[in-house]
This record gives C-alpha cells, sequence and structure tokens, in this order.
C-alpha cells in the first residue's frame, strides 16, 4: 500500500460547514482555502491505534448488535416502515443471507442497531431498497403484485423507493448512497431497466465523491472506527458495482483508481467465520454443510480483481484501443494477464474451488462461485478481441492461438463452476454474473462444438449453458437475450445440440468422453492433493508456440467431482480450424478481414444489398463487441459484407482464394438472416440490441 500523503500535500480537503455537513474539495475550489493554513485544531488528527485493536473492537460491537437484533425485534423496536414486523424481518433475513454478501454495501451492525434507535445508518430509503431487492427470492405472495408472476415481487417497495428518493437528493448521506447501490443491482436484473440502473448508481458516485469517501480519512478524529469502516465499504462496494456495471452496459467507468485512496482494509472480521447456510436459497441441497461465510476475504479479493478489471475495460475496450500499435496492443495483453494471474495465485487456499470439497459435496458459500466465474470471464474478456474476430485482431498466428486457448480454458472453468454451483443451490436463482459467464462461455463452445461432431465435450458443455438458460429465465428476464443470441450464433455455425433434460445437463459428475466416435479417452485423475482453481487459464503460457495445427487440447482441471479431466473440445483441437471460424463468421457480418499473406489482394464488390432488420435504420459503423467495420490494421485490406477479394490477374477463375477471405455468396445468402447479429461480450446488456424487435424480445 502506498505511504499516505502529508496534509500539507494533499490535493484535497473535507470541509465542514457551520451546520456540520461534510464535503470534498479539491485545491482548485475555493473552498480549499488554498491561502489558509490547514487549520487543524488541537488533537483534531491522531495517530489511530493498531489495526488488530481496531478489528478487535469492531468485532466485539458486531457481535453484541447480532445478540441486540432479536431482542429490539421482540420488544417492537425495529421501525419496518409500516409492513408486517413478520414480512419485513423474513426479508431482511434474505437480503444478510444473500445479496449482502455480493458487494457489503450495508454493514449490518450499525444499520440493524440504528433501525431501534432512529440512527444516521438508518434510513427508510434504504431499507425499502433491502425489501425490493430481496422480494424476487421470496416465496411469499404478499410481497408480488401478481401472484403468479415473480417479475412483479417487491412492486410496492419500488413505488416506496421512488416518493423517498426525491426527498433524499437533495444532499448526500451515506444511506442514500447504500440504497442507490442496492436499487441499482435489483433494477438491472430486470432487463429492462438498465437506464434506471445506470442513472441510479451514477448518482451514487457523485455523492461518494461529494462526501470524499474515496479518500483515507484514518487520521482524523472526526470519524470514529465504525464511520472508517462503513465509508471503506462503501466506496470499493460502489467501486465494483461501477466495474461490473461498466462490463454489461458497455459504457466507460466512473470510478478510477488513480482518483482514490482508500485502502483495501476491512477490520469487522465477525462475518468472516460465522456459519452460513443457503437460508436464502430455497431449492438449494436440504444436506448443505455448513460453511464458514468468508465475507470479508470474498469481498476484499473482488475488490482487487475489479481493479484488474479496470484495467482492461480502460485498455482493451475503450473507442481508442484499436488505434494502439499491434506489438503495444500485444505488450498490454501480456501485462493484464500477468495481474490476472498474479491475482490467482493470490487467493488465500480457502477461496479456491477444491475438487476433493466438491466431491464429497461440500460447497463453498455461492459468492465464491461468483468470485471465479468473473475470473475466468475476464480472462475471456481479455483474451477474445486478439482472436480472429475481436476487434483488436492482429495477423499474428501466435497471439491468436494464445488468446484462443486461454478463452477456451476459462470457458470449460465456468461450466464447472455452473454444474457444481447447480449441484449446490440450483441455478434456477443463480444471480445475473453466473448468467453473464454462462453466456460468455457459450460464445466460446458454440464455436469449438461447430469444429466437432455431435456427442463430443464441446456440445455437452454448450448444452449445460442453454439448461442454465432456461432454468435462470424467472429472476433474469435479460438471460432470454442471451439464450437467443447463442441459438443464433449455433444456427449460423450449424450447431445442433441434443436437447435433453436440464437436470442432465446440469450434473456435476457427467461423463466427459465425447471423443466424436475417435474411440476410448484416456482418463486423467484429479489431484486431490491441493486446492485446484478449475483450471486455470493463466498457467498455459507455454502452450502458444506456433506449432502444428492441431493442438493437445488444454485440459479442463478437476473441479468436477469424480470427473475426468477434459480438454476443450475432446483430446486434440483444430485450433486453426476454429480460428477460421471466427474469421469466416466476421466475414458474413461485414466485419474486417486479413488475406493471405501471399496474395495482394484487390476488393471486387458484388451485387449485394447488406441486410438489417425490418424498420431499423442502417446501423453506424461499430466498434469494439458489435459488427465490426471495415477499418483495417497495418498489412490488412478493408473488406465488407458483400465483398469478395481476388489476387491480381486471377479474377473470378482464382475464386479458390476466397474461402480463405470472405464467405461465398451462396454461404453469404443463407448468413444474411444473422449477418446483423453479433455475439457481444462488453456491452452485451447495452441498448445497441434493442432494435431486434424481430426475435420476439
Amino acid at each position: 500500500m502506498r505511504a499516505q500523503p502529508s496534509p500539507d500535500s494533499r490535493v484535497s480537503r473535507i470541509v465542514t460547514s457551520a451546520n456540520g455537513t461534510s464535503s470534498y474539495h479539491g485545491r482548485t475550489s475555493a473552498l480549499f482555502e488554498d491561502s489558509i493554513p490547514e487549520r487543524q485544531q488541537a488533537g483534531d488528527v491522531q495517530p489511530r491505534m493498531p489495526h488488530d485493536w481496531i478489528e478487535r473492537g469492531l468485532v466485539a460491537e458486531a457481535a453484541r448488535q447480532n445478540q441486540m437484533e432479536q431482542l429490539n425485534y421482540r420488544n417492537g423496536k425495529l421501525d419496518f416502515d409500516g409492513i408486517p414486523p413478520d414480512l419485513g424481518m423474513h426479508l431482511l433475513s434474505l437480503h444478510w443471507n444473500r445479496q449482502h454478501h455480493s458487494f457489503l454495501v450495508t454493514y449490518r451492525p450499525a444499520f440493524m442497531r440504528d433501525m431501534a434507535c432512529r440512527g444516521p445508518y438508518f434510513s427508510k430509503l434504504l431499507l425499502n431498497a433491502i425489501y425490493f431487492g430481496a422480494a424476487k427470492f421470496s416465496p411469499r405472495l404478499e410481497v408480488r403484485k401478481d401472484p403468479g408472476d415473480v417479475r412483479t415481487a417487491g412492486w410496492q417497495f419500488r413505488e416506496r423507493v421512488r416518493a423517498l428518493l426525491g426527498e433524499a437528493l437533495d444532499r448526500s448521506d451515506i444511506t442514500t448512497i447504500q440504497a442507490l447501490l442496492v436499487m441499482t443491482n435489483s433494477l438491472f436484473a430486470l432487463g429492462d431497466e438498465r437506464s434506471a440502473a445506470w442513472l441510479y448508481s451514477g448518482l451514487a458516485f457523485r455523492m461518494i465523491t461529494d462526501l470524499g469517501l474515496h479518500v483515507d480519512l484514518s487520521n482524523s478524529r472526526r470519524f470514529t472506527d465504525e464511520d472508517l469502516e462503513i465509508r471503506r465499504r462503501v466506496f470499493w462496494g460502489a467501486f465494483v458495482v461501477d466495474k461490473i456495471q461498466s462490463l454489461y452496459q458497455g459504457r466507460p467507468v466512473s470510478l478510477k483508481e488513480s482518483d482514490a485512496l482508500v485502502p483495501i482494509r476491512f477490520l469487522d472480521v465477525f462475518e468472516e467465520l460465522e456459519p452460513w447456510t443457503p437460508f436464502a436459497y430455497s431449492e438449494s441441497r436440504s444436506d448443505f454443510e455448513v460453511t464458514p461465510a468468508y465475507s470479508t476475504s470474498t469481498f476484499a479479493s473482488l475488490c482487487r480483481l475489479s481493479l484488474v478489471m479496470s484495467d482492461i475495460l480502460s485498455t482493451i475496450y475503450t473507442e481508442r484501443s484499436s488505434d494502439q500499435s499491434p506489438s503495444k496492443l500485444a505488450g498490454e495483453r501480456m501485462k493484464l494477464h500477468k495481474k490476472l494471474r498474479d491475482w490467482e495465485e493470490s487467493l488465500p487456499s480457502h477461496l479456491k474451488i477444491d475438487a476433493t470439497k466438491l466431491r464429497q459435496r461440500q460447497f463453498p458459500p455461492p459468492h465464491v462461485f461468483s468470485l471465479h466465474a468473473m475470473h475466468h470471464v475476464l480472462v475471456i474478456l481479455l483474451h477474445r478481441p486478439f482472436v480472429a474476430d475481436g476487434h483488436l485482431y492482429s495477423t499474428s498466428r501466435q497471439i491468436s492461438v494464445d488468446s484462443f486457448m486461454k478463452c477456451a480454458a476459462s470457458a470449460s472453468a465456468i461450466v464447472q463452476l455452473l454444474r457444481a454451483y447447480h449441484a449446490a443451490f440450483s441455478i434456477r436463482r443463480a444471480p445475473y454474473l453466473i448468467s453473464y459467464a454462462t453466456y460468455v462461455a457459450a460464445t466460446i463452445h458454440a464455436r469449438i462444438a461447430a469444429r466437432r461432431s455431435r456427442g463430443s465435450t464441446a456440445h455437452a458443455k454448450l448444452a449445460t449453458c442453454l439448461a442454465v438458460f432456461g432454468e435462470n429465465q424467472e429472476t433474469n428476464s435479460a438471460v432470454r437475450k442471451a439464450n437467443v443470441i447463442v441459438e443464433s450464433l449455433m444456427k449460423r455455425l450449424g450447431v445442433v445440440v441434443v436437447q435433453r433434460d436440464s437436470a442432465g445437463a446440469l450434473r456435476m459428475d457427467q461423463d466427459p468422453r465425447g471423443n466424436d466416435g475417435a474411440g476410448p479417452r484416456r482418463r486423467h485423475s484429479i489431484s486431490v492433493s491441493k486446492p485446484v482453481q478449475s483450471p486455470s487459464p493463466l498457467a498455459s503460457d507455454r502452450s502458444t508456440s506456433g506449432g502444428p495445427s492441431r493442438m493437445p487440447g488444454l485440459q479442463d482441471g478437476g473441479i468436477a467431482a469424480g470427473v475426468a479431466a477434459s480438454s476443450p473440445a475432446s483430446d486434440m483441437v483444430d485450433v486453426d480450424g476454429i480460428i477460421r471460424s471466427f474469421l469466416q463468421e466476421g466475414e458474413a457480418a461485414g466485419g474486417r478481414v486479413a488475406p493471405p499473406v501471399a496474395a495482394q489482394v484487390y476488393p471486387q464488390q458484388q451485387p449485394l444489398q447488406q441486410w438489417f432488420p425490418p424498420n431499423s435504420p442502417a446501423p453506424a459503423p461499430a466498434s469494439q463487441g458489435h459488427v465490426y467495420s471495415a477499418s483495417t490494421l497495418p498489412g490488412q485490406v478493408p473488406m465488407a459484407f458483400g465483398v469478395v477479394g481476388h489476387a491480381p490477374g486471377q479474377g473470378p477463375a482464382g475464386a479458390e482464394a476466397a474461402p480463405a477471405m470472405v464467405a461465398s455468396w451462396q454461404q453469404q445468402q443463407s448468413s444474411r438472416e444473422y449477418a446483423g447479429l453479433e455475439d457481444p461480450l462488453f456491452g452485451f446488456n447495452g441498448s445497441a440490441l434493442d432494435d431486434f424487435s424481430f426475435l420476439g424480445w
């Protein structure tokens, strides 16, 4: 951790007004009072107690407030804002068991204490935001407007939030920030509330800056140890939410590491070893073995991972990322790859996925699964743009092969996580992050399956992804879009997955011998002497030298209990063939194309008009993640939909060169129906695909 700046070197100050309200101002502000020395009263700045002493005090207070909850409830001291106390306590219990562990935005000891005494860390706005987020996981029908439609759950709490929010926007307050962040996560999963989620989070980020939550004030007497703990948790919870929202919606991040100075240090570890059972997961295993919650360490690891996510988004997925030279991009790719690898290696042992425990049906809490799912999503997000249809694709075969193999390994790891998650908790009520990871993995498995015969492991993994979509649509309606995109991609690639029941596709102990009729597979034993990380694509750096077209597949690691390890697509993967399929698909959709190195190519226009969805304007040239324009990299020739290149002197007679560059006329005609439909990763839940009304969304 970097050294804390001295008061004289700070570029900002927290200014306290006459009415006691604090606000953040930098040196350019007149309120900074730059001409006046720091007017610190005697004793205003003091050294803090050692962290272990602060930790003991916070843990002791958390334990005491945990006991006081039930006492205050029985004595009728808790303010449930007019709803029956048993219903209010039920919804709060769901929140503390489920959403709370995802980001630790809410701080239970202070909230429940102040709920009984009308203190500053409780507000009815935050209470109703919690009610709204928890309602869709409640089996109680009185929280629904339509008892038969879970999507109407919490409607009355949403209306109450709207009413209370108007009064709360006149001043910044920590409980308002918490309420806005809770609402952001809850609204986004609905699918049709993206704008509200984006605006709510934006308001929260503005308030964070206004209150100075993005700077560390641990040496100030102005804040208690509890105040500082809450400020740190709220800031880092918002930082994570910002990155995830930017990823889903395909928009720039708002909170940047360079603008903040808050340590990833959470000293109240009371919840870390608290026994956790899946109370809020009604379809979980009845024999689920109690596990420590591991809340604090999981959240700290997620915060560190979000720093890497921020670097990936700001380097790979910006409007000008493709302006960089291929060599610079390759260097950035390796630096970001190392950051992901370092993060993975630094995980504490209790947060690593242990195949032995999974085999014994000893599962970690769901937020640990989500942590690993996000890690593998980021591996794919980093490397997918460097494969043939990516917006940062270069002509380097080594880079394309390396990036594809890492994508394939992470896609396989995600499927194994999905199967284990379903075995423990049921995928039906999984958070949206799990669904997004499923979509990201499916886009890779579909392309691998296109090069394998039916019955391969790639087909089985794709079937698992489709089963997740089918099961998870009830509470996350945005999943329907993912399902349509993947099925359209499968149709375009000619991939057919034999439909089977969801239970079979999601079964954890599936036989991985999908050998495409090539004889019995060799089974690889799973090491049980140490935890494994399902599997690590980051350990595959050595597998990317330019070798033969058919390369040994990366092993899947041993996350599935009792399952032999398998490669991304059976024993051998036709890597070059798969990469060519990315390229051919990009050509059919109007993507840029790298011509054969030996050929000087001149484009020739064919009599074909580009097809767009009915009643929709022709889209502007798109950048990363959507329909790629015909812009070029060095050494490439612009190619567009309906353009076929011929080598000089060959003309139409040289048609044998065309398949390496662009789909044939017949292929283009057959794929026109899907030409405008891409499978974006960054910004998948943005508005870019909303005009595809013909898909029946």
